[in-house]
């Protein structure tokens, strides 16, 4: 991946937009790129039922009271961008699905940055399922932010957990600008023999310090418990970014993902830039 040039990044009326919305502008900041804010948020149907069986009593209260919701919590957004730093061009994801409108948009971002979900996630954020279609779907690298990231910095200490599959090359490659910058950059594998190209027998240290990036490698046997292991590991070395693939596949009425990949999106918190 060349330099990050255009940045595309899913707004909605939780919480955790301004953490993703601070670190959009970093990495915009960092490497001169462009951002632009597709602000989508699902609509609480329970109080929109409750508005309908009040009638006349409440009227259309309930759905006014949501849509103000929203455009407060965009404009608080927008407000935050006032000043120095990056500029953001907002625009509201309309007459689509979020998930779709966010996805045909991706296609002309160089990365993508969405919000970690968990089940139960209340209105006024991405639909279920969002970030899973993104990454599936997209083609694109894609930044997933939890709500409070459990370091105070971002990029400074990257891991990237190493498999030598296709998936997790896109990721290394889509994480490549953002590599450059840190300040220490490990590699974790598990497997019984090392993982390295079959003919040349290059590693992924190799590859990266032909990149300017210098790593440090940590191998571990062959594991069921990945995910969990990853997580371990990224708190031990106080990591605030990690590299992966993302292991799946989408279908017409299902998204399949691999038990690494979903322990770590339903909660390491840590963002996470994943390809597929």
């Amino acid at each position: 991946m060349g330099d990050i040039r255009a940045i595309l990044l899913h707004a909605d009326a939780t919480a955790g937009s301004a953490t993703r919305l601070e670190i959009a502008r970093q990495v915009a900041a960092r490497h001169g790129a462009a951002v632009t804010a597709l602000f989508g948020a699902t609509v609480d149907t329970s109080r929109l039922s409750s508005a309908y069986s009040a009638g006349a009593v409440l009227g259309s209260g309930a759905s006014e009271w949501d849509a103000l919701s929203r455009d407060d919590a965009r404009a608080d957004l927008q407000q935050r961008c006032i000043g120095e730093g990056p500029e953001v061009r907002w625009f509201d994801i309309v007459a689509d699905s979020i998930a779709h409108g966010f996805i045909a948009e991706a296609h002309y971002a160089d990365l993508l940055v969405v919000g970690q979900q968990s089940p139960g996630e209340p209105s006024g954020g991405a639909p279920a399922g969002f970030v899973e279609s993104v990454i599936l779907e997209s083609g694109k690298p894609t930044l997933v932010v939890p709500p409070e990231p459990r370091a105070g910095s971002f990029g400074e200490r990257a891991l990237i957990a190493w498999n030598g599959s296709a998936q997790a090359a896109r990721a290394v490659t889509g994480a490549l600008p953002l590599l450059r910058h840190a300040r220490e950059v490990h590699v974790a594998t598990w497997s019984r023999h090392p993982v390295a190209a079959p003919f040349s027998g290059g590693d992924l240290a190799a590859f990266l310090r032909g990149h300017g990036v210098e790593a440090v490698l940590h191998r571990r046997e062959a594991s069921s418990h990945v995910g969990q292991e990853l997580a371990t590991l990224a708190a031990s070395l106080r990591a605030d970014l990690v590299v992966m693939g993302c292991y799946g596949h989408s279908r017409t009425a299902q998204r399949v993902l691999g038990g690494a990949t979903r322990s770590v999106l339903a909660g390491l918190p840590v963002p996470m830039l994943m390809a597929h």
